[in-house]
């Protein structure tokens, strides 16, 4: 209640703080509020607590030096007589005086004085500058992943390459952006976000509007599935199990990429089969029929049945490769 406002009241003087007038007028009417409380206790006592002094005068008493020293002026101080008396007793003490040393009374208020160099506040219109340009940043940055946008997207001939093509860029353009600082809605609301995700939209109605789309190819494998003779090429059912789950894992990490989350996941079509292959496998290995189970082998090729497209079984297995360095990177 004290010295808080003195200081604030002080520093100004002794050029560590900056004087605001009003706020100065305020923190003199704080000072003079407590000196006046201080005033009423030291009428019915010579010290603070009884006739003796206690750790309360000296702890007031060290508070209380500098503005006596340099803003207490003889008017100011003469309404305050007992306070008066009371900080000259104790300052005229042996053992104060070996501290605070000979102290003389303010005889004229000092005014406040210009900041010292080593107490100036840091610069930080510099910084306030630097941040929109640091804002502009990651905007230029998405801008020239968009601009390389329709280059990898060019194949509109191959649904299923330009749809991975496009995947691509949105999973790469949304980790660029979480480095950059961005996260969750911010990401998606992205201008170059939502492009990517309209132009995938469009090449994905555009693939289930075309008869031979290759795009609905990766239902294959339900159909794949009773095609048990292949098995003989394959190894153990344990090693199928292991390919269909990687099958499961990279298709939902595409998913993801693409914009699905959560039971939407869950609910394709093609995770929903790649599922239930996975179960059939486990079911029939434990059963110790693992020839027969050796049918989902065929299942990475699929798409090729559905139109020949070896560019895209090509960048589907880059896709899993990706993902899985993603996986093990985090």
């Amino acid at each position: 209640e004290l010295e808080v406002p003195l200081m604030t009241w002080v520093y100004p003087v002794m050029g560590l703080m900056e004087d605001i007038p009003k706020v100065t007028a305020e923190a003199q009417a704080d000072v003079k509020k407590a000196l006046t409380a201080l005033e009423g206790q030291l009428k019915s006592s010579k010290y603070l607590v009884g006739d003796f002094v206690t750790l309360a005068d000296i702890a007031l008493v060290c508070a209380l030096r500098e503005g006596f020293a340099r803003v207490f002026d003889a008017a100011f101080r003469k309404a305050f007589p007992k306070v008066n008396a009371w900080f000259e007793g104790c300052v005229a003490m042996p053992q104060f005086n070996a501290v605070l040393g000979a102290l003389k009374l303010c005889a004229t208020a000092e005014k406040p004085q210009p900041v010292l160099k080593e107490f100036l506040p840091p610069v930080r219109s510099e910084k306030k500058k630097e941040e929109p340009a640091k804002k502009e940043a990651p905007k230029q940055e998405a801008s020239k992943v968009a601009a390389k946008a329709p280059a990898l997207a060019a194949p509109t001939g191959d649904s299923p390459a330009a749809i991975t093509a496009v995947g691509d860029q949105i999973r790469v353009l949304k980790e660029k952006l979480k480095a950059e600082g961005l996260s969750g809605k911010k990401i998606n609301d992205h201008d170059e976000v939502k492009k990517l995700v309209a132009q995938l939209q469009e090449l994905k109605e555009g693939a289930e509007a075309a008869p031979a789309a290759p795009v609905a190819a990766p239902a294959a494998p339900a159909a794949a599935a009773p095609c048990a003779p292949p098995a003989a090429e394959g190894g153990s059912v344990d090693a199928q199990i292991t390919a269909v789950g990687e099958q499961i894992r990279a298709l939902k990490e595409k998913l993801k990429g693409e914009g699905l989350s959560g039971k939407k996941i869950n609910d394709h079509d093609e995770i929903k089969t790649l599922v239930a292959q996975l179960t059939e496998l486990k079911a029939q290995g434990g059963a110790g029929g693992a020839a027969p189970a050796k049918a989902t082998l065929p299942t990475p090729p699929a798409p090729a049945a559905g139109g020949g497209d070896i560019e895209a079984q090509i960048t589907g297995v880059g896709d899993e490769i990706r993902s899985l360095k993603e996986k093990l990177k985090g």
